[in-house]
């Protein structure tokens, strides 16, 4: 098998014959057609679905329909599985935001250096970064609207917090 890279995790169903919403979790994402493999890890390892449909909410969203899950309780059943494609598919080598990000430094537009990822936690709104800053952990979601770019040679993630929301955990 080739090498496959995490795409995103299921989250939830969507509808009632089978699709389900994935939170994207890496970069470079390329479009998946219908009749295109993904792989979704199972107890048994990563099995392969083919694409019956796909649309892109956000660029850290999608909707996945694919062959053999056709019903709402078949979906609810993959929430929490980790979808991955085949790594040649990404766009560029860039890592997707778990554990290949660990060490990276977090650049905020307003306050500068904040501390270095050192965790990853995905819930079902959003994956979320842990930056350790001196004693404390700064959490940061991973959508568009913070996270601004991603440097992967020099290891440093760019982002523009909402206001306060550093302030939060350094002072809180």
């Amino acid at each position: 098998m080739k090498d496959l890279k995490v795409l995103g995790t299921v989250v939830r169903s969507h509808g009632l014959k089978g699709a389900f919403k994935v939170n994207v979790h890496a970069t470079g994402v390329p479009d998946i057609e219908e009749g295109e493999p993904v792989f979704i890890r199972l107890q048994g390892g990563p099995v392969p679905f083919f694409v019956e449909e796909c649309s892109a909410n956000t660029s850290d969203r999608m909707v996945l329909k694919v062959e053999d899950v056709n019903t709402l309780e078949q979906a609810e059943k993959l929430v929490g599985s980790e979808i991955l494609l085949e790594l040649e598919r990404f766009d560029d080598g860039t890592p997707d935001t778990s554990e290949e990000l660990i060490g990276f430094t977090v650049i905020d537009a307003e306050k500068g250096n904040i501390g270095t990822v050192s965790g990853f936690m995905d819930t079902p709104q959003h994956p979320i970064l842990e930056v350790a800053y001196e004693d404390k952990t700064i959490l940061i979601p991973w959508v568009e609207e913070i996270v601004k770019e991603v440097e992967v040679e020099k290891k440093v993630i760019s982002v523009e917090a909402p206001d306060g929301l550093i302030d939060l955990y350094i002072n809180g």
